[in-house]
């Protein structure tokens, strides 16, 4: 049954669907590339502790740091622009539109590994990348909620491609040095870019300075890198099939918390298009895993 797989791909959708929403809070008091850099920041931490304990324990794989530091470097890179561009679309757009949207770099890393590496795409596959697509488009098809509040569906569709083919050169960095220090090394160099982003528009690195804000940003931070943790661990218990669709899922959580919480009322066509984003996401990560 991989029982155990299954628990650890529901955490990893459950972790990245809470920390998505709590961003958004987090934002509005803080700015953007704060939050991008603190959360990005203070997920290290956990990388850090398992690949501590390897070279501790003397478990730690054999590096190949010729490839990591080829890939490491394009992995960090798009990582923060995905992230920046991701925390911008949940500040200033709909947390429904945004996150289904950015939902779709699955899609992006399948492309990437076909144009890049040279990997096929099943006629199957093709299809889930076609209804992936259609996704998008009907979540553009109107660009403002009820409210009449954009959608941020361009910020959206940027997490997508930077998010996307961070995971696609992740990939190379993972089997360069193995999945925790792989995490650790690109998590590192992607806080960089957004670090230089804020010197160059002298903004300062900034704390929220309210006591529940340092809370929220903590666990933020934890769940995101948690979300990472989960998902390797479980598909290390499990098939990658089995536990890619379930964490795939995580913009559900988000837009859950967002309708419940802060009333969020997006249109007809953008709920139709936030489904069969996701629901294609899932499908597509089911294959692409098997």
């Amino acid at each position: 049954m991989h029982l155990e797989g299954i628990l650890w791909g529901a955490a990893a959708m459950l972790s990245w669907g809470v920390a998505d929403f709590i961003s958004r809070s987090i934002a509005h008091r803080i700015g953007v590339l704060n939050t991008s850099l603190l959360i990005q920041a203070i997920g290290i931490a956990l990388p850090l502790s398992f690949v501590t304990v390897a070279y501790v324990d003397g478990s730690a794989p054999a590096v190949d740091w010729g490839a990591v530091a080829v890939w490491a470097p394009l992995s960090a890179a798009f990582l923060g622009g995905g992230y920046m561009s991701f925390y911008t679309g949940m500040h200033r757009g709909a947390v429904s539109v945004v996150s289904s949207a950015s939902s779709a770099w699955l899609a992006v890393t399948v492309i990437a590994a076909v144009v890049l590496f040279g990997e096929r795409v099943s006629v199957g596959q093709g299809l889930l990348l076609a209804v992936v697509l259609t996704g998008i488009l009907t979540l553009s098809a109107q660009p403002t909620t009820r409210t009449g509040a954009s959608s941020g569906l361009l910020y959206g569709l940027g997490a997508t491609v930077g998010l996307g083919m961070a995971l696609a050169f992740l990939d190379k960095v993972t089997e360069a040095a193995g999945p925790m220090l792989a995490v650790l090394l690109v998590r590192t160099l992607s806080v960089v870019p957004t670090f230089l982003l804020i010197t160059a528009r002298n903004e300062g690195v900034r704390l929220p300075k309210w006591g529940v804000g340092l809370l929220l940003l903590g666990v933020a931070g934890l769940l995101d890198a948690g979300g990472f943790i989960s998902f390797n661990l479980g598909v290390d218990a499990a098939p990658i099939a089995l536990v890619a669709p379930i964490a795939s899922a995580h913009p559900v959580a988000t837009v859950a918390l967002a309708v419940i919480l802060i009333r969020e009322r997006p249109r007809s066509l953008q709920w139709a298009g936030a489904v069969i984003t996701v629901a294609g996401v899932i499908a597509l990560s089911s294959m692409n895993g098997g």
